[in-house]
């Protein structure tokens, strides 16, 4: 697995299997109301795991893009009338606001926990959109890559990427892909401009 190709091959086929059997071995595909607590809890922890790496992998592919510098765009004047556009479409951001404190009057009251099975809608859509995020992966890769470039533009800070904790709880193909990852970001971070 030395060539860069082969790991991504093999990184995708693990993870897409491994995101797979999550939803199948508990029969998410066939859509359930309600599914145990214990099950919930269980297949939330995996999917947040595998989200990690799926992450990672995108990144990883973001940052071996070479993408061609962005064409300067044509400013536009406040007070000039603007001309109603038959095709109007909504522009949705890739990088969310920075994220602040919760004010404590849009705090909710405390929730005692109920008993018995809980809905399994939630947790079917986490699954169904790291089915979306696997299938269209070279997109997401490809809007990343525009990110990072503007980060390095700006003189961002390199990112820091730890090691995932109890990778030992992970099947072998995943701790192995996991593993691999972490060493090829790390490789790969160090082409980022010192910002110091």
């Amino acid at each position: 697995m030395t060539d860069r190709t082969d790991f991504f091959s093999q990184a995708w086929y693990t993870l897409a299997r491994a995101i797979a059997e999550a939803g199948v071995n508990v029969d998410l595909f066939k859509t359930p109301e309600t599914i145990s607590k214990s099950v919930n809890r269980k297949v939330r922890a995996e999917l947040k795991r595998l989200a990690v790496l799926l992450r990672r992998l995108i990144f990883l592919m973001a940052l071996q893009m070479e993408l061609a510098p962005l064409t300067p765009r044509i400013g536009s004047n406040y007070y000039e009338t603007k001309k109603e556009d038959a095709d109007y479409r909504y522009v949705f951001t890739m990088v969310p606001a920075p994220s602040r404190p919760c004010p404590h009057f849009l705090k909710g009251p405390v929730i005692v926990p109920t008993r018995g099975p809980v809905a399994a809608a939630p947790l079917i859509a986490r699954w169904n959109a790291m089915l979306d995020t696997l299938k269209h992966h070279k997109r997401r890769a490809r809007r990343l890559a525009r990110t990072i470039q503007r980060w390095q533009a700006a003189g961002e800070a390199r990112p820091h990427v730890p090691p995932i904790p109890n990778t030992h709880r992970m099947p072998a193909a995943l701790a192995l892909v996991s593993g691999g990852l972490t060493v090829q970001l790390i490789e790969a971070l160090k082409r980022w401009p010192d910002s110091s």
